[in-house]
Formats: C-alpha cells, sequence, structure tokens
C-alpha cells in the first residue's frame, strides 16, 4: 500500500522560511513510513532562487519532478507555487536516476535505466517519468526509447514546461537539480494498485471521416491519403497562415488499430515544403482524423471523465496539456478547479503539461506507453 500527504508553499525568496512551510505540512515525523519518494511541480523561478535545491537538501529522500506553468496540491492551486506530495509506504520501494538526453539518448537510456534495472534485481510496478522540453528529440522518442530497455514497464507523467514563450525555463527536477536536457524517472518497486486514464477530446468533436497517414518521419507528418500534409489539411478548410499559428487550430486525433483509444496530437508548425510538426510521433499506416476543442470541451471531458474514475482512498496525479491551459484562457485554473471539486477528501497532485506520459491498455488489456497532446491523464495509486 502507498499513501500520500502534501505540502505547498509561495516563498519564492527565503529558503528557510519555505523550508519551514513545506517541513510543517508534511509532519514527516508522523507521516512518513519506511520508504518514500518526492514529487515535485513548481515555478521555474523556485530553482532560480535557490529554494528548490534548499528544499530537496533538507528532506530525507528523493525527489523527482519538472517545472510548469501552473501546479496544485494540498487544495492549493497557483501559477508562483511549489507543491511536494510525498509517496510512503512500507511494503513497496523506490529509486531514483536521472538519464542525459543529448544526441546519443539511445545510448545514455540504454545505459542508466539498464543499469538500474540490472541493480534493483525485481522489476518496477511502473516509472513516474517526467522528461525534458527539446527541439531535437521529442517526447515519443524518449519514451520508445525508455520502452525497449524496460520491455514495455508502465510510464506515467508529464514534459517539463514553464511561463515563457520560448520555453527557455522548462526543466525536469532531480533532488534539487533542474535540468534542460535530463529525463528523470521515479521507479515504484513492489504490488501497488495502479489505474490509468485520459481525458482529451468530446466525441462529438471529432471528425467521423477518417484517413490514412501514408507518410512520416518521426514527429513529422509528411502525407495523408497520398497527398502532402498542407493539401489535406487545405481540404478540410485550413489555410496556411491558421496551421502555422500551430496549437490549437488542428487537434489530431491518431488510431493505432490495436484496440487502445486515440491519441491525440498537436500540429506545432509547417515546414516550407507543407509538412506537419506535430507534438509527437506520427506512426505511418495508422488511421487518423481532425477534431475541433473549446473551453467547454477541456471541462467536460475532465469532469465527465473524473467522476467515474476517481474513488476515496487513492491519490490521484493528474497533468493536463498546456493546449488546455490556453484554450480556458482567463480562466486557466478553471480545469484544476473541477478535479479540486470532484476528489473532495481524495488527495491530488496536478500540474499543466509540455506532453503527457500515460499507458492505455490494447484490445487484449496489455498496457502500451503512449506520449500524448491535448490531454488530462490521471493516475490513482490505491
Amino acid at each position: 500500500m502507498i499513501k500520500s500527504f502534501s505540502a505547498v508553499t509561495r516563498e519564492i525568496e527565503n529558503a528557510d522560511a519555505a523550508i519551514a512551510e513545506i517541513k510543517a505540512g508534511l509532519n514527516l515525523e508522523k507521516n512518513q513510513l519506511k520508504n518514500s519518494l518526492g514529487i515535485i511541480s513548481c515555478f521555474s523561478d523556485f530553482g532560480e532562487t535557490g529554494v528548490l535545491k534548499a528544499i530537496c537538501k533538507s528532506l530525507p529522500f528523493d525527489c523527482v519532478g519538472a517545472t510548469s506553468c501552473l501546479c496544485s496540491a494540498s487544495g492549493e492551486i497557483d501559477q508562483i507555487i511549489f507543491a511536494i506530495t510525498v509517496l510512503t509506504s512500507d511494503d513497496c520501494s523506490f529509486k531514483a536516476t536521472a538519464i542525459p538526453i543529448t544526441e546519443n539518448y539511445k545510448d545514455s537510456i540504454n545505459s542508466c535505466l539498464g543499469g538500474l534495472l540490472e541493480q534493483s534485481g525485481e522489476k518496477p510496478a511502473f516509472f513516474l517519468s517526467y522528461f525534458p522540453l527539446m527541439e531535437n528529440v521529442s517526447g515519443d522518442m524518449i519514451l520508445e526509447a525508455i520502452d525497449a530497455v524496460s520491455g514495455g514497464i508502465p510510464l506515467f507523467g508529464t514534459t517539463a514546461l514553464d511561463h515563457k514563450f520560448d520555453y527557455s525555463t522548462a526543466k525536469t527536477i532531480y533532488n534539487g537539480g533542474m535540468y534542460r536536457e535530463m529525463a528523470v524517472l521515479g521507479a515504484i518497486y513492489g504490488n501497488p494498485k495502479l489505474s490509468f486514464e485520459i481525458a482529451s477530446f468530446e466525441e462529438s468533436k471529432i471528425r467521423k471521416q477518417k484517413a490514412i497517414i501514408t507518410e512520416s518521419h518521426d514527429n513529422i507528418l509528411i502525407g495523408i491519403n497520398g497527398k502532402k500534409a498542407l493539401d489535406y489539411f487545405s481540404e478540410l478548410g485550413y489555410t496556411r497562415e491558421e496551421l502555422e499559428v500551430g496549437l490549437g487550430l488542428a487537434p489530431i486525433v491518431i488510431d493505432h488499430k490495436d484496440g487502445t483509444k486515440p491519441i491525440a496530437r498537436s500540429v506545432f508548425a509547417l515546414t516550407e515544403e507543407g509538412h506537419a510538426i506535430c507534438g509527437g510521433i506520427m506512426p505511418a499506416n495508422a488511421s487518423m482524423t481532425v477534431a475541433r476543442i473549446d473551453k467547454d470541451d477541456v471541462l467536460h471531458t475532465t469532469e465527465n471523465t473524473l467522476k467515474s474514475f476517481i474513488s476515496k482512498d487513492c491519490l490521484l496525479l493528474s497533468y493536463s496539456c498546456m493546449a488546455r491551459f490556453v484554450i480556458l484562457g482567463s480562466n486557466n485554473k478553471e480545469e484544476a478547479e473541477i478535479i479540486k471539486k470532484i476528489a473532495g477528501d481524495t488527495p491530488f497532485h496536478f500540474a499543466c503539461s509540455g506532453g503527457e506520459i500515460c499507458p492505455l491498455p490494447d484490445a487484449e488489456g496489455k498496457m502500451k506507453n503512449y506520449f500524448h497532446n491535448y490531454t488530462n491523464i490521471f493516475c490513482k495509486l490505491e
């Protein structure tokens, strides 16, 4: 069994005051069991002022996580906040590792993760996963490399995010350090009771007419139904100018034809050739269509999904795509507020995400790891 407890601070300048507030909120003497792991979501400035490092140094366990533009724990929701949730257990154990994501990221993952798996002796039940937001290596590429080494151990987590236009301070977190090019994993061993779910689009907002991805390269969508990607979108009424605006205008829904739920993809931009740069791998021969999403869809899908998923004696982890945050406009806390309302006394940890990592069952019930856009992902730990 895994239990949890949380704390938050808005003290971004005074490290001693922040430590005191976090420790008072966590009350480790009362709440901590034999083994523990901290999950952190915070505004990036907490790292720049040294408060993050000081807090982690004061805690007697590893901490993993990522920066975000909106975070929540202990019922508090804010943009400029430091939120930590501690997983603690007598019968489950935890290990954390950080993996450099460089040009030779596959070798790094094989070396670091392979070493962790060999040292532990037993196979982790799942990995809490925090990926860097990078231009040259997408979240899907990191996910596939981890899958290849781990044999498909379930991954759940988020890609680092921040509040800046160029995402220059979006970083993963490992024991007080913040990293631009580092994937961070928190391995959970034992037999925790896990459930996963996603919320993305209203069914009525997904275009019924489907197409086939006929050519792609990683996250570059080149051909659809044998036509250039731009030509296909033009036939649906999208202009090049609209597509070049990117996020939010042309959500893609992919069916992998393996029984899993459809996966959402963002179109970020177009190349000069008219190819679509997407927020994840676009697999050739997969079926795809286009959807629409607005503020009401964001709120309804989260509310409807969570009502049937949440239970009283659990910890709920939730990471929601930055596209949903943007779509909410000035009311960008509203999705988190809905989670807070539905959760009631159930503890939850929430953050906005630069890309969501969540497994889904296929037609035979086998869990497969997927990278998502436009999606609010949920993990229930009991």
